[in-house]
């Protein structure tokens, strides 16, 4: 089985194998989302830099990412802060190149 929590306080979680496999197919394939953000807050007053997954709308989000994410801003639904995550993502996307 592989790996269902991460992030430094669990904040990307799921259930089961099924619900991961859903979340991961639909980020990497759906022109809803942005995986690849890296934002240099640490400039700003942070800890340090996010990788953040953006979500342009609702409309067709799996209900296993509805759970763990957040709010958006004013041109994004929501998004999911998890370096972690999104380094996983972004590895498997750049492998299937």
């Amino acid at each position: 089985m592989s790996k269902l929590v991460y992030g430094k306080n669990g904040q990307v979680h799921f259930d089961n194998e099924e619900e991961k496999i859903e979340a991961m197919e639909y980020v990497l394939t759906s022109s809803n989302v942005n995986f690849r953000i890296h934002e240099n807050n640490q400039n700003q007053g942070a800890w340090g830099p996010e990788d953040r997954i953006h979500f342009k709308h609702e409309e067709g989000v799996p209900d296993c990412l509805k759970r763990i994410m957040t709010a958006g801003d004013g041109s994004n639904y929501g998004r999911i802060n998890c370096k972690e995550f999104c380094e996983e993502l972004r590895d498997l996307a750049d492998k299937d190149k």
